[in-house]
């Protein structure tokens, strides 16, 4: 059997067993038993232009035969990326999702991280980390763990704070229906 081949049934065989789909290169090596070294990233490079992988950003690839389903991929994506930093949804997705914004933020993400602030493409959406200081302590009572998507998301007086913090788009909320505690 060809390593191509392997990858693409490994794969599959992880995705039917319950993994998320979202592999990084490091499952890939671990999956064909290679070492992540220059040649496997050639060996990469070689499955993606094959189309048994699929890039999705940075370090993230998928098996077209075998996408990631159900809700919450742009998240999954973004846990694999901060992977070490804690992260929570707020801002715009977040009162969005909570319907204090009309808008309904579509393929595009924003988190607080206490890692960098930046923006990643992916072929699901965009997601934008936006660099908070605070630490986990301080804001703990204003967060909550949705385990739909595996996620942390802020409570609404945290969404609406953090947006000011950033100073950009407050003039879309409605003030007389919510009330902001400041300060968090």
């Amino acid at each position: 059997m060809t390593k191509l081949r392997s990858l693409n049934d490994n794969t599959i065989v992880a995705v039917n067993a319950g993994h998320n789909g979202l592999f990084t290169s490091n499952d890939l090596a671990m999956l064909t038993n290679s070492h992540l070294d220059a040649n496997f990233t050639k060996f990469l490079y070689k499955a993606v232009k094959s189309e048994v992988l699929m890039k999705v950003c940075t370090n993230i690839f998928i098996n077209p035969l075998a996408p990631p389903s159900g809700k919450g991929v742009l998240i999954k994506i973004a846990n694999i990326l901060h992977w070490d930093k804690f992260i929570y949804i707020s801002l715009e997705s977040q009162l969005s999702y909570l319907g204090v914004i009309s808008q309904v933020t579509m393929n595009y993400l924003t988190l607080m991280t206490t890692g960098r602030t930046g923006l990643v493409k992916t072929k699901y959406g965009t997601i934008e980390f936006t660099h908070t200081s605070r630490k986990m302590a301080d804001i703990s009572d204003y967060v909550y763990y949705d385990t739909e998507i595996s996620a942390f998301r802020a409570i609404e007086s945290k969404a609406i704070i953090d947006l000011n913090r950033v100073g950009r788009n407050y003039n879309m909320l409605e003030f007389d229906n919510h009330s902001v505690v400041a300060g968090i």
